[in-house]
């Protein structure tokens, strides 16, 4: 917990001043499925890590309505994995279960300051490069 908890915050401490709104953790062997309603005007960012000794990579899948994206999520990674959302679209965040490992999935969902999001802005619709 300790490790996730590291990566979460050294995630956070990119001198964008995030606000966390909600966080949690799961379990690798039994996965996360979770529902975000991500209302106000400010836009979101999801860092999520998972700590595990025995799984190297796990699949995170980011949903909204029919649209999906699926990203590879480093298990003991120093810094957590970021995803930008607007806000007004509810979404939704996947990880299948991994039997084989334990350990834990650990995320923040934080709002933004708009001038403060760092490289695509929906991060389930995709941005052209």
């Amino acid at each position: 917990m300790q490790r996730a908890e590291r990566a979460l915050d050294a995630a956070a401490d990119d001198g964008t001043n995030p606000e966390v709104v909600d966080s949690g953790t799961a379990y690798v062997g039994s996965g996360l499925d979770k529902s975000f309603p991500a209302s106000g005007e400010k836009p979101y960012r999801l860092d999520i890590t998972c700590d595990t000794d025995k799984v190297e990579e796990l699949t995170l899948t980011l949903s909204r309505g029919e649209e999906e994206q699926a990203y590879g999520l480093g298990c003991g990674d120093r810094q957590a994995d970021q995803f930008n959302l607007p806000a007004g679209k509810p979404f939704a965040a996947h990880v299948d279960p991994d039997h084989h490992g334990t350990g834990l999935i650990a995320w923040r969902l934080h709002t933004v300051a708009p001038g403060d999001v760092d490289g695509c802005d929906d991060d389930i619709d995709g941005c052209e490069d």
